[in-house]
């Protein structure tokens, strides 16, 4: 025999062989790629029933259907099939394989591809689809609207699905029917799922509230759905307990009462048919007021005092101090800031607090005290001359942490003390603590090797730890150094005040700040002004437009900060401090104020012209000039009233309009507005308050008429009325006749005054009369 012979009558054996043993016994086989589970597997083998009589050949298929299947499976599941044909009364086996099953989570508009890719040793054949329906759909010949076969070497069965419309939600299957080793039937089952899903808004969409009260959600947009409606919790459960808001029917609203603790989380609100809508609102649920809320606060007399009050989840607050004035009443924690406590603010307090989630105010009992502050330590200076170096040490006693620490020389310039850095002829140590006779003492100090002539003088050392600031003064004075008469006479070793600058200058109505200091403590200060005006301040003190604004007394710091000053405030002032030591004389110094106004304005008359103008600082560049007439007429350079002429020049920060022939009205004050480029508001200024009159039918442009009511005249007739009736009453008959005749002299003396030459008839030199108020 052959060798090809010998070969295929092996296979044959083989072959047969395997069918014989399937016609034997029906197979049933299922396994897990990953891990062997106890999945039931899905026996879908009947029995097999001749029932035609007419020797008809039927065949009967049993297929597994979409419903039988899991719907979340990881596993692939092989069963076997009998297709019976009466005919010859073969049973043919089939063995099927499931799938992972798909689940698409989408919109209308959206393509998805589901695919059964190709497998060595099984030749594809067949491919079909069955819809949601239930309807079997072969591929080649499939008109499905929505559904698009994928032609690719190594898929098997591929479709795109094209999500067209809400008919097309359900679950669906993909077959791929092929043939292993020619003869056994192979049947790959994809299911998958099409779900569509839409997210809307809720309101609102995040909810805090307090524990034990109600919960109200709902749609933000209504909806024909709303029977539909669901609300589910954060563990994806829905709630039965809850009440449909009346309300609200047709946006699904609901309320859940007595929330808990438990109910934090994100909630949504479910409806729809076919496509479903979701909408999301988180929920923060808190438990009940903190009982370790903070209600006592202890503050220290003539110190300043910026204290938050109430739960870190205020959203309201408003607080009455003892003597039930509002301190505070605004959103957010209460916030007190005074600028010194005093007794009066001693006693029970109250607080209103509004919290998230809640609808009402809470109220609080605060109680204030007050307390006499501790005197602050001193601060130790120490001065070491060992040629050729000079070592300054500062120390304070302190249990608080060495922040920084930093000097100041002579000169006024500032050396930053960092531990172990050196730089030139300095050397920093310290910023660490020290235990002298069980004290615990803050120490910082600087070494100057060699030191120069802008070394020698007094010096200021600064501490600085979490709650306050000290500063001591040191004396650097190299004896080595000081034996040459003229290094001696240059060198300052006595305190003087001195001024921070010798002129200081602002705008009127912004912050102006003098400042002057002295190498020494300080027991008082105070600024006087050019008209003698004092202003007395002290640390942590601010009194309306005025308060302190330097380092402390401690620190030998005189500075005052106003809000208010004017053009007229300009001048020569002088700071003036008193020392610690009573004896020592009080110092001053002197410096010089100018106060600028941030716009001038001004008018005049010129050829006959009125000329309104307005000029603001430092020539800047405006974006606009306005202008308003006495009677109320507003305008700008960029509409101006018929007749009125723009002379303006917006770059160089000018305004100005020329009135030709002005009336009477328009010869009264202006208000004049600009508004400089890059701010947000307007400067506005009045011009002088004088009203020139024309002259009456006078040609003359510099002939004007003043009218002046006659005080003088007034006076004059009161005192001669006088005398006429003491006269008549006191005086012989005689007497009274000659007084009759004098007062009618005088009666006709004063009416031939006012048909004398009319004044507007007479030149009189131009001159401004002060408005009447």
């Amino acid at each position: 025999m052959r060798s090809s012979e010998k070969t295929a009558l092996c296979v044959l054996l083989i072959t047969g062989f395997a069918f014989t043993a399937k016609a034997s016994a029906p197979r049933q086989v299922s396994f897990n790629a990953e891990t062997t589970t106890d999945m039931p597997i899905i026996d879908t083998t009947k029995s097999v029933e001749e029932t035609s009589k007419d020797s008809t050949t039927q065949k009967e298929i049993i297929e597994t259907t979409i419903a039988d299947l899991p719907k979340e499976t990881t596993e692939k599941t092989y069963t076997t099939e009998r297709i019976l044909e009466t005919t010859t009364k073969k049973i043919e086996d089939v063995s099927i394989i499931n799938i992972d099953p798909g689940y698409f989570v989408t919109k209308i508009g959206e393509t998805h591809k589901v695919k059964i890719p190709e497998y060595d040793f099984l030749n594809s054949n067949e491919c079909y689809i069955i819809t949601q329906n239930g309807e079997r759909h072969d591929i080649e010949h499939m008109q499905l609207y929505g559904i698009e076969a994928i032609n690719d070497y190594n898929v098997a069965c591929g479709v795109k699905v094209h999500i067209v419309s809400e008919d097309m939600v359900g679950d669906w299957m993909l077959v791929s029917r092929a043939t292993r080793f020619s003869t056994e039937i192979v049947e790959r089952r994809l299911p998958f799922t099409i779900v569509i899903e839409e997210i809307v808004n809720a309101l609102p969409s995040e909810i805090t509230i307090m524990e034990g009260k109600d919960i109200y959600i709902r749609l933000e947009d209504a909806t024909s759905f709303h029977a539909t409606c669901k609300l589910v919790d954060d563990r994806d459960e829905e709630r039965y307990n809850v009440e449909r808001d009346p309300r609200y029917i047709d946006t699904c609203g609901f309320i859940v009462r007595n929330a808990t603790t438990n109910d934090s989380g994100f909630w949504k609100i479910s409806y729809g048919v076919k496509t479903i809508y979701k909408a999301w609102t988180r929920v923060t649920v808190y438990g009940h007021s903190d009982p370790s809320l903070q209600t006592h606060f202890t503050w220290t007399l003539d110190r300043p005092v910026n204290q938050l009050m109430g739960p870190e989840s205020t959203v309201y607050c408003r607080l009455v101090d003892a003597s039930h004035n509002t301190v505070f009443d605004g959103f957010g924690r209460c916030n007190v800031t005074l600028s010194r406590a005093s007794n009066e603010h001693a006693g029970n307090w109250k607080m209103y607090v509004g919290l998230q989630g809640r609808v009402l105010t809470d109220e609080y009992d605060v109680h204030v005290s007050i307390r006499q502050a501790d005197p602050k330590p001193a601060v130790s200076t120490s001065v070491v001359s060992n040629k050729p170096t000079v070592t300054l040490t500062c120390s304070v006693a302190s249990s608080e942490t060495l922040r920084s620490c930093k000097f100041r020389d002579p000169a006024g310039r500032i050396l930053l003390a960092t531990p172990g850095v050196g730089e030139g002829r300095y050397t920093f140590h310290g910023n660490s603590a020290s235990s002298v006779t069980g004290d615990r003492r803050l120490e910082c100090g600087i070494q100057i090797t060699d030191p120069v002539i802008s070394d020698l003088g007094l010096w200021r050392c600064a501490m600085e730890t979490d709650s306050d600031n000290y500063y001591g003064f040191l004396a650097a004075l190299c004896p080595w150094a000081m034996r040459d008469p003229e290094v001696a006479a240059s060198v300052r070793s006595e305190p003087v005040l001195e001024a921070e600058s010798e002129t200081v200058s602002g705008l009127a109505g912004e912050t102006v700040t003098m400042s002057c200091s002295v190498q020494s403590p300080i027991r008082y200060c105070y600024f006087r002004a050019r008209n003698g005006t004092t202003f007395s301040i002290s640390p942590g003190e601010s009194l309306g437009a005025v308060e302190y604004a330097g380092a402390g007394f401690d620190a030998g710091e005189c500075s005052i900060r106003f809000s208010n000053l004017l053009p007229t405030d300009s001048g020569r002032w002088s700071c003036h401090v008193g020392f610690l030591d009573h004896q020592e004389p009080e110092q001053s110094a002197q410096f010089a104020l100018t106060i600028r106004d941030t716009l001038v304005a001004e008018q005049r008359m010129e050829k006959g012209a009125l000329i309104v103008t307005g000029r603001v600082y430092d020539d800047r560049a405006l974006d606009y000039c306005r202008f308003v007439r006495i009677d109320g007429l507003g305008f700008t350079t960029d509409n101006l009233p018929t007749g009125y002429r723009s002379d303006s020049l917006l770059t160089v920060g000018r305004c100005e309009i020329r009135i030709p022939n002005p009336s009477v009205l328009e010869r009264h004050p202006w208000t004049v507005a600009a508004r400089v480029q890059g701010m947000s508001f307007e400067f506005s200024r009045q011009t002088n308050h004088s009203l020139q009159m024309p002259e009456a039918g006078g040609d003359d442009d510099n002939t004007i008429v003043i009218y002046r009511f006659p005080f003088s005249w007034i006076f004059i007739i009161v005192i001669g009325l006088s005398l006429i009736i003491i006269g008549i009453l006191v005086g012989p008959k005689r007497n009274r006749k000659w007084t009759y005749a004098k007062a009618s002299t005088f009666r006709e003396s004063f009416r031939r005054s006012f048909t004398r030459k009319a004044a507007s008839e007479q030149t009189v030199p131009e001159k401004n009369t002060p408005m009447s108020a």
